[in-house]
């Protein structure tokens, strides 16, 4: 398996940070910038956008996905079966999402159709709907496009977006409906629609043209929608999220037992072992008020399901044949830190990852992984919401090159992987607050927000981190023992903000359950109530 690395260079031109292929004069490259920053869509491996390669359905659905979870509207989701997509299939959440928003639907013979190349008509029709739910208004007139016959199926929704300058008209006044849409196109349109969001009155300002392009391009491959969430970003600093300056004292807080809520029937093996005392993490879930638990009691292992609503649910419990750390959804990271494991709960079949030149699992991790990690020292697992990315984080600094040189290192690796196709990674430096901190839980619980929760002995630290901005160590000096990196970093680390402060003696994991709510583990399962929603 050929082993490629999410390599964005940083390119300083006019203040844009563009990938390789975009120059600073490029008629989009405004756009662009802004959009691969929101995360809302990404560059190729190697550094590329690849601006000129042309969307389907199964990428319209991902990406608006992406833009829905970072606007004001509430998640909708909605149950959909199509013949043509599978129930594992990578676009699914955003097919639901955009279904739930009633910005798309199927088809009569019930197919989805999701490698069909999207048209700007379709396009229009599709944000058009879109701003309507964002609650943006539109102007009272517009330029007709030459090629807009009068009752077309598209016209209303072409008129509107033509006059919000989304999809504008090329400069002979033609709209070209029955074209391709390319990555440039796309790009263009989602930044102006950011620009609405922010001040719906600016549909007077100036903004860059859209040449006209040429038709007939191939779809892009499934590849490029499914790296477009990889480099995940904090949001800005006049974002909502903030420093909760203090949280409900540890009297205060709901302590939860879990044999209280238990309706799953246990193993036998499992009975009357006291769950509490098992509970060696929490993991984040995608599901809204859900939470991984992970436990372990002599050799025993599981996984279970958490739910944490008004009356808490144990809703599911998975025995395990495997010395399990850390997890999240069915991923898990083993004990030594050499292997992941993925299980298919449904088929309870089992794949593994571990790093590459390691033989009897899929090379997937940093080769440095293959010399392990402290027992008990795996930091958490966390899936992306669009379950295309996993991250993982080391506990304490790997024992390179001997765990005492490091035992002073305040260097640990964030490793993001792709899961579609599975094998392609980054990988950054994040620096702990002080030698001798930990790292006992990772949370994803939106596209734009990784959290990172540090304990120091006495006190959690919960911090968002911020991938755009920090040195890719994956396939360079630093992704080797020899380099040093635990000893001397002279890399540039992942920016991080404190959302969180509070004093516990022994966290394990982390789980953002809704906005104001996080999920921790000590003697049982805590909750800490946030004064502000993190989005």
């Amino acid at each position: 398996m050929r082993i490629l690395s999410f390599v964005m260079a940083l390119v300083t031109a006019w203040s844009l940070a563009l990938p390789l292929d975009v120059s600073h004069d490029h008629w989009a490259a405004t756009a662009v910038d802004e959009v691969v920053k929101r995360g809302w869509l990404q560059g190729y491996p190697g550094g590329t956008f690849r601006g000129e390669v042309a969307l389907d359905r199964y990428q319209l659905a991902a990406t608006l996905a992406r833009v829905l979870a970072d606007s004001p509207l509430p998640v909708r989701d909605a149950e959909v079966r199509f013949k043509d997509v599978k129930p594992n299939h990578w676009a699914l959440p955003g097919i639901r999402r955009m279904v739930g928003e009633g910005l798309v639907q199927g088809f009569p013979d019930q197919t989805y159709r999701g490698t069909s190349v999207l048209t700007r008509y379709q396009l229009a029709v599709v944000l058009d709907k879109l701003v309507q739910n964002l609650g943006i208004t539109f102007l009272a007139k517009t330029m007709r496009p030459g090629d807009l016959a009068a009752g077309h199926w598209a016209e209303a929704a072409v008129l509107r977006v033509i006059a919000l300058d989304i999809l504008p008209l090329g400069s002979d006044g033609l709209f070209r409906g029955t074209d391709s849409v390319n990555r440039y196109q796309m790009a263009r349109a989602l930044w102006r629609i950011g620009q609405l969001i922010v001040a719906p009155q600016a549909s007077a300002e100036p903004t860059p043209a859209e040449p006209r392009v040429a038709t007939g391009q191939n779809s892009t491959p499934a590849q490029a929608s499914r790296q477009t969430t990889g480099q995940a970003s904090t949001p800005q600093a006049d974002a909502p999220l903030s420093r909760v300056q203090e949280v409900q004292p540890p009297a205060a807080q709901e302590s939860i037992v879990l044999a209280d809520i238990s309706t799953v029937p246990l193993p036998g093996e499992w009975s009357g072992v006291e769950l509490e005392a098992s509970l060696v993490h929490v993991g984040q879930a995608q599901q809204n008020g859900r939470a991984w638990a992970t436990f372990k009691h002599n050799d025993l292992c599981a996984i279970g399901l958490l739910r944490l609503e008004e009356k808490p649910v144990l809703e599911a419990f998975y025995p395990l044949n495997e010395a399990v750390a850390v997890s999240s959804e069915g991923w898990a990271w083993l004990e030594g830190g050499q292997k992941l494991m993925h299980v298919d709960f449904k088929t309870q079949k089992a794949r593994y990852f571990g790093p590459i030149g390691q033989n009897g699992s899929r090379e997937a991790l940093p080769p440095v992984f293959a010399l392990g990690v402290e027992q008990g020292l795996l930091g958490g697992v966390a899936l992306d919401e669009s379950r295309n990315y996993l991250a993982l984080i080391n506990g304490r600094p790997l024992c390179l090159p001997s765990c005492e040189k490091a035992s002073s290192s305040t260097v640990l690796r964030l490793v993001l992987l792709g899961l579609n196709p599975d094998g392609l990674f980054a990988e950054y430096a994040y620096m702990l607050e002080a030698p001798g901190n930990r790292v006992v839980g990772l949370a994803w619980p939106k596209p734009r927000l990784l959290l990172v929760h540090e304990h120091d002995g006495q006190k959690s630290r919960i911090y968002a981190v911020d991938l755009n901005q920090a040195d890719d160590l994956a396939f360079t000096e630093w992704d080797s023992p020899e380099a040093g990196l635990e000893i001397k970093p002279q890399i540039k680390p992942l920016p991080k903000k404190l959302v969180l402060e509070v004093a516990l003696e022994q966290p394990k994991g982390l789980a953002i359950v809704s906005p104001s709510e996080a999920i921790t583990a000590q003697k049982g399962l805590l909750r800490l109530k946030l004064e502000k929603p993190l989005w």
